[in-house]
């Protein structure tokens, strides 16, 4: 059986205000004839009484006037419904869940965002860049910052940077004053390393195991931090990607060697979200970052040349 329709509640509501058809047409920007026409296939429809004809006037019946109090419940959802729609459509309001695998890439983004969208609620995730590219293909995540060498053919890519591995010691190890050191001295030497999942370890481990070098690591751990506290306690030698290294007297950073050390950082999507406005909202934001890192790292590159010379 057909159900009422919400062209026929809208009408119901509009001739209980008006009394009238053709001041309920008038309201509703509609013809005359429409409204009417509405009433009476309603009433056909179920072989019911909705409305009866007092003089000029319309009056509704009783079970009329009881679908009039029914129906404005259901054209008050619609309209909060519309109200939250448009909401989110314009970044008033809605939620976006990010991943992160190097939180210090978007450090500057994420403030940026709130700022510029502060309706919308944002949950940051971290991870190791295997785990957030399967959170975002089973969709449980609308986007997510990974660290890989090439792009997922199955995602959308928008690649934010290219980074140099680097290898950091303590200040008071033997290597920290040296700019560079080839990746042959490496062997044996104590490292103190991140978790097989990382993927600037299985990076750095490739390019190593192509060589025949294998660092003793004495020391796998969880995350990042603790990483760095533990080098700069002069345990052994650690690796990080050049943009992760903030101001920190107690360690030194050392280019490596002997072979290619880098890695890409993508922000990737499901192809289908990146239309979506909360999504598209903050890769706006992330490729104007990447281009301005990618301007000044060029004027210093440049500078540095210049003065080579």
């Amino acid at each position: 059986m057909e159900q009422i329709t919400i062209p026929q509640i809208r009408v119901l509501d509009a001739v209980a205000k008006e009394n009238n058809f053709s001041k309920a047409a008038v309201l509703l920007g509609i013809s005359q004839p429409a409204v009417s026409i509405q009433l009476r296939e309603l009433q056909k429809r179920y072989g019911i009484n909705i409305y009866y004809r007092r003089g000029k006037k319309i009056m509704l019946s009783e079970l009329g006037l009881e679908l009039v109090t029914t129906g404005r419940k259901v054209l008050g959802l619609l309209n909060e419904m519309d109200t939250r729609i448009r909401e989110t459509a314009e970044l008033f309001s809605g939620k976006l869940h990010i991943g992160l695998s190097c939180h210090y890439f978007v450090k500057r983004l994420l403030p940026r965002f709130i700022e510029d969208y502060p309706g919308v609620s944002v949950k940051a995730s971290i991870g190791h860049s295997a785990r957030l590219k399967e959170e975002v293909k089973a969709c449980r995540m609308d986007i997510a910052e990974i660290t890989d060498t090439q792009p997922d053919p199955h995602l959308f890519n928008l690649k934010f940077s290219e980074q140099k591995i680097l290898l950091f010691v303590a200040q008071s190890h033997a290597w920290a004053g040296l700019s560079h050191i080839d990746i042959t001295r490496l062997d044996n030497v104590k490292m103190v390393a991140l978790h097989n999942e990382s993927m600037t370890r299985q990076i750095f481990n490739k390019k190593l195991d192509e060589k025949g070098i294998n660092p003793n690591i004495v020391l796998e751990l969880d995350n990042w931090e603790t990483m760095k506290e533990t080098v700069a306690a002069g345990i052994g030698f650690g690796i990080a990607l050049e943009d992760e290294f903030g101001p920190d007297h107690r360690l030194a950073k050392i280019a490596l060697k002997g072979a290619r050390f880098t890695a890409n950082q993508y922000f990737v999507c499901q192809p289908e979200y990146r239309e979506l406005k909360v999504v598209s909202a903050f890769l706006e934001i992330a490729a104007k970052e990447s281009e301005k890192n990618r301007i000044l790292k060029q004027i210093k590159k440049e500078k540095k040349h210049e003065t080579s010379d």
